[in-house]
């Protein structure tokens, strides 16, 4: 660890406080916008979860056995 953290901060140690700055800015942004995507992905999985369960609970049951392979096509 304490090499590590010397390998991070060379990597730094040639920036002025401000752009070390407007970086810790950029990458709180960055974080942001993942931490609000993960939110996003998070509802959408909830509601899917929330439609499975009304239109086809069977799905749900441990084991399932699916009638079919998911993308096969099965030929009558």
């Amino acid at each position: 660890e304490p090499e590590r953290l010397r390998t991070n901060m060379a990597a730094y140690s040639n920036l002025s406080f401000e752009e070390v700055v407007q970086e810790l800015i950029k990458q709180k942004e960055v974080v942001r916008k993942k931490d609000a995507h993960i939110r996003e992905l998070e509802d959408y999985i909830d509601n899917l979860l929330v439609r499975v369960m009304e239109e086809t609970p069977s799905i749900l049951r441990t084991p399932y056995e699916p009638k079919r392979k998911a993308g096969k096509i099965s030929k009558k």
